[in-house]
């Protein structure tokens, strides 16, 4: 029996510049860089020294607690740069492409006739790992600890979020298939909850559904879990983000690690606020091309809540689907 999630309290922030429900399909672009800053509590250990050639989804580095747990590169190209801070702190790898993509292939699987630990070992070896987080602290879930359950949050209630219900139209099959390897990692419930009966995770088997209402922060998984399966002492659960799920279930249905994503470009300062189709840590030079008003402008990788400001020769941030760009506000 699935339960309704309903809250009263919150507040939805109305800003200008929703993202149209059209998709433009942007050329591969020739700069992108893996940040490992964006994996909470990672300490990277370098796989792909510069001038190393990398097909898409090979590894450019591991987490030192735990060398199973590989980051792989969203590009073919050239490591051309390694980008280090103070204490020799790595920032940034940079990947330089030839206009191409040229896929490492992992093999396609049978999801059904997999067990728990050979999934776990197939997400490991593609790199597919870094997509499942564990709350408490949103890190990287830790392998060897089971989760009491796993979370799917299907609907996004932040400013100009992205709507999931468009950008996973048509990757049904993805979902699925990623979603019956998550129930083979938990001996709980997966929960997948959706903001209307229209979105492509609403048909998901084995699973257990739930309908969110109210203002934000009820699309936010943390909320959900506390309605739903709070978390106690000792205790973790796995999330994943629904673009993610597509990405596992590109992996299990083809061989081939693709990190391509529908990105909204949202806020009053785009000319034409829409989505664009483009591979995780593009530089957003790239992503917003002729569609910025660059006026005194503060550009946001994710949204005006929890995001993080990027210039725009800066990077995409590796988990997000959103681009928003509002007024600086200094006047």
């Amino acid at each position: 029996m699935s339960k309704d999630i309903r809250i009263k309290k919150g507040l939805d922030i109305k800003l200008v510049g929703e993202a149209k429900q059209v998709t433009t399909e942007l050329p591969l672009g020739s700069v992108f860089a893996i940040k490992p800053d964006d994996f909470h509590g990672v300490i990277p250990k370098i796989l792909a020294k510069e001038g190393t050639e990398v097909k898409a989804g090979e590894a450019l580095f591991y987490d030192k607690s735990d060398e199973r747990i590989l980051f792989p590169s969203p590009v073919s190209g050239k490591v051309t740069e390694i980008v280090r801070g103070a204490r020799r702190k790595v920032l940034e790898i940079k990947i330089t492409t030839n206009g191409t993509q040229d896929h490492k292939d992992f093999g396609k699987v049978d999801v059904d006739a997999m067990s728990g630990e050979e999934i776990k070992n197939h997400l490991f070896a593609s790199g597919c790992w870094p997509f499942i987080k564990q709350r408490p602290y949103d890190v990287v879930a830790n392998p060897n600890q089971a989760p009491k359950a796993i979370f799917v949050s299907g609907y996004n209630s932040a400013p100009l979020a992205a709507d999931y219900d468009y950008v996973l139209d048509g990757k049904e099959a993805e979902l699925n298939a990623a979603l019956t390897a998550l129930t083979k990692l938990t001996e709980g419930k997966v929960h997948v909850s959706v903001g209307s009966a229209k979105s492509p995770l609403a048909s998901a088997k084995g699973v257990e559904l739930h309908n969110v209402k109210g203002p934000h922060p009820v699309g936010n998984v943390s909320t959900q879990i506390a309605q739903v399966n709070p978390i106690n002492k000792g205790e973790v659960v796995w999330v994943v983000t629904p673009q993610d799920l597509v990405v596992i279930g590109e992996l299990l249905l083809t061989g081939k690690l693709n990190i391509t994503r529908k990105v909204a470009l949202t806020g009053s300062k785009m000319n034409e606020p829409q989505y664009v189709s483009v591979v995780a840590g593009a530089q957003i030079s790239d992503v917003v091309k002729g569609n910025l008003n660059n006026d005194n402008t503060r550009v946001i990788s994710g949204n005006v809540l929890s995001g993080l400001e990027v210039s725009e020769d800066g990077f995409l941030g590796f988990y997000d689907n959103q681009v928003t760009a509002i007024p600086e506000g200094d006047d």
